[in-house]
Order: C-alpha cells, then structure tokens, then sequence
C-alpha cells in the first residue's frame, strides 16, 4: 500500500520522492512491525502470599446487542466494476446495504468503478466502500458516484495515513459525482497526471434551491487527497442568482489535501455556491507557473472557514472569497481566515473579498461579515503586475471587516490592505509590516518572531 504520512503543517517533505510514485505499485508492502522476536521477559516469581482477595462483587454488564455492520467482498481486480445498491447480488445473494456496512473492494487495476444508489439513514453509521489492496485506475478510466447518501469512499483500506485508491495519466476526469449525493466523503486518493477536472459534479448547477432539502446538497467532504501536476482538482459549479441559488451546498469540508507541481491549473478548488465552507490544513506549492489570469487557488462563493492552511510558490490569491450568507441556514453570516502562510506568489494578494454586482442585485443576496487574523503573508506580486501585494484586496462586501494580529513581511510596499471600497472596518489593529522577512519569521518553516501576531 501507498504510504504517505502526512502531517499537514509539515509539508515540504511530503513529495520530495512523489515523482516516482508510478514505481511503488509492484513493490508497496504492509510496514513491518518495529519488533519481530519472541518475548524475551523473565518468569516473575511465584506468588506465595496467603492472603486471600476480596470477593469480585461487580455486576456482569449486559450483553451488547448492538447490530454490527456486515463486511462484503467484491471485484476481481480487474475490468468494469459496478456497485449498484438498488441490485446488488454478492456470491449469488441480493444484498441490501444498511448501516455500518463496510464493502471491500479488491485491490487491482480497473477499467472504471461505479458506485450508485446506495441510500442510508443519517442517524446510523455510514456505508462504507474501501479498499483491499491497491487499487488503480491508469489512463482515460474513470470512477463514477451517483445516488449517494451517509456513505464514505476511501482509500485506506490498510491504514488512515494510505493513498489506496491511485488515478494517473488520464487525459479526461478522474472522478465524477452526479445525481443526489449527500452526506458523503471522498478520502485517502491519489492524483497524477490528470488533465481535467479532477473531480467533478455534473448537474449540480442545474440544481436550484426552493427550500426543500431536495433541492441542495448537504456535507460534502474530501479529505486526505494528493495530487500532482493536474487540472482543476475540485470543480462543484454553481452560483447565486438574480432569484435565488443554483447548486447550493450546505456543508463543505476540504482537509488534509496536498496539490503540487501543476503549471496551468488555475484554481485547485473551485465552489460556486456554498454555506458553511470549512477549508483547513492543507499545502499547496509550486503552481500556475505558467497561468496568468486572475484566479484563487482556493475560489469559492459563499461563506465560511478557511484556516491552517499554506500555499506558496504560486500565482492567485490563496483565497478569492466573493462572500454572501443565506438566512434559511444556521451560522454562516460570516467568512473567517487565521492561520494560514501564504508566501512567494508571482501575482496578487494573499487573499481577496469581494462582491460582485450582480448578486448584490440578487433578490436573495444578504451581506456577510470578514475576520481575517493571525494570518503570515509575505513575498506576494513578485511580478508586480496591477495591485500591489498585500493582505487583502477588499472591495465592496456590503458587510463589516476585522483584521488583526496578521504578520506581513516583504511586499511591493508597507501597505497592509488594498482597500478599493467603501466596506466598512470594524477592527483593524496589531498588523505587523517587516521588509526584512528573516527578521519576520523562520523561513524553514514560516515560524512567526512576533510575539502574538501572525500564524502559529
């Protein structure tokens, strides 16, 4: 099994050796133990007390009669495989997936993997799809998800810190969901060498909001993913609209994702419409070496969390955030950015916020406030092209900003903010300019000097 222990603030070791990852599928093994003799421990000396114990007055506890989930075996290793929960025969029985099921899918190289129609009460555990072995999908082969809901597709199927599930050299897109996929997670893939969207989600934006649960995705997840010299990574289309929302998701979680080495990506994710983002600890270097549109590394619409996460040797803000909130859901008036690096990008600002006018003209736009603190930038526009490189290019946002304790070091100027708006500042204290970065921070591993103020 692919091994790559990733610990998400200490990235710059991870892919050192990723370039010549198509070598390890014939020679992955399990880790051996750190011992493999007998025990060596000497016979303790025979008792010969007298003394007699007290009498065990515990209870026996009650039996567990909690049902677990079955465990099943398919594929061969080979060829197309389908998964189809509404007719599935495993070693010739139908079987209807519940909850807690795991399903074990043979390690191997596959033409395609489809899972579909596989639909569980939320309140139970999920369904889970795993792998046994390594599996790979090389070339133009695709997986394809549809129909999901409290189900988990990973690739760690030896142990949590696997990449078990491995796409490369495919010339179109690697993973697509469609349908109504909800409360699902994608986790513990490798990339490399994909030309297209990565993963994507065809229709969402034909989806349009009227308030019923039907009528948008909820919690999303894709964690624990790596990829290399790719396109788009994650493409989920979607926007607000003169009346209303079109692809909403309610609940989007990316973590622990690496992307590395991808000359003309543009962005890495890209969401259109989502409430309740949480975007955290993830490493993103040495891309879009040859694009040179206005992007976001990260470019999503909505609100929400972005933290812990460091993006360098880039063009694009680390986060371009064209912000609003939606009143039909709890806790997301507000888009909140602290404690992340970003450093050495050819173009623009560590981060954007911005609303666009056309949905300030929405019938359903409602403002969103902004709190960007213990944030390390430094290094940004080294091709000082339009703006100059600073913290923040903040436009109009209709709603307040907070900025503090942020440490920026080595820019085009001193400046901490672009401020092209009329938004309004509510806080903006204890933001430290240093031109000299050795004297901002350990540039091994972008450890702040300053008592108190930037990331840590």
């Amino acid at each position: 099994m692919i091994k790559l222990f990733l610990s998400p603030l200490k990235y710059f070791s991870i892919f050192i050796c990723a370039t010549a990852l198509v070598q390890f599928y014939s020679s992955c093994t399990k880790a051996t133990p750190l011992y493999t003799g007998g025990d060596t421990t000497t016979t303790p000396p025979k008792d010969t007390t007298t003394t007699t114990p007290p009498k065990d007055t515990t209870t026996t506890p009650p039996k567990d009669t909690t049902i677990k989930g079955r465990s099943f075996q398919v594929g061969s290793g080979s060829g197309n495989l389908t998964i189809d929960g509404s007719n599935l025969v495993i070693n010739g029985s139908n079987i209807v997936l519940t909850n807690g099921d795991i399903v074990k899918i043979k390690g191997g190289s596959y033409t395609s993997i489809t899972i579909r129609n596989v639909n569980v009460p939320t309140n139970g555990a999920r369904v889970t799809f795993i792998n046994d072995g390594l599996i790979t999908l090389a070339g133009t082969r695709q997986m394809n998800l549809s129909n999901l809901n409290n189900v988990t597709v990973s690739g760690a199927g030896s142990s949590q810190n696997d990449r078990g599930l491995v796409f490369t050299n495919n010339s179109f897109r690697a993973v697509v969901l469609s349908g109504s996929v909800n409360n699902f997670t994608l986790q513990n893939v490798l990339f490399k060498n994909i030309a297209d969207y990565v993963i994507t989600y065809n229709g969402l934006d034909n989806l349009i909001y009227n308030g019923s649960p039907n009528s948008y995705v909820s919690n999303l997840a894709f964690k624990n993913i790596d990829a290399e010299n790719v396109a788009p990574l994650i493409q989920l289309n979607g926007d607000i609209t003169a009346s209303g929302y079109k692809g909403l998701i309610n609940g989007l979680e990316i973590s622990n994702m690496t992307c590395i080495n991808s000359p003309g990506l543009g962005a890495v994710v890209y969401a259109g419409c989502v409430i309740n983002f949480n975007i955290h600890d993830n490493y993103v270097n040495n891309i879009n070496t040859t694009n040179d549109n206005h992007n976001g590394v990260f470019f999503i619409h909505g609100n929400g969390k972005f933290y812990n996460n460091r993006v360098t040797n880039h063009q694009g803000n680390a986060l371009r955030a064209w912000i609003f909130s939606a009143g039909e859901f709890a806790n997301n008036n507000t888009v909140t950015i602290y404690n992340n690096i970003v450093h050495n990008s050819r173009k623009y600002s560590a981060f954007e916020i911005q609303v666009l006018d056309y949905m300030r003209r929405s019938s359903v736009f409602k403002a969103a406030n902004t709190i960007v603190y213990n944030n390390t930038v430094g290094k940004l526009n080294t091709d000082k092209m339009t703006f100059p490189g600073r913290l923040i290019d903040v436009y109009n946002t209709f709603g307040t900003l907070s900025v503090y304790n942020n440490l920026v070091f080595n820019n085009n100027d001193s400046q901490i903010l672009n401020n092209m708006s009329s938004t309004t500042i509510v806080r903006n204290e204890n933001n430290v300019y240093i031109a000299n970065e050795q004297e901002a921070v350990v540039m091994s591993t972008f450890a702040s000097k300053i008592a108190g103020v930037g990331a840590n």
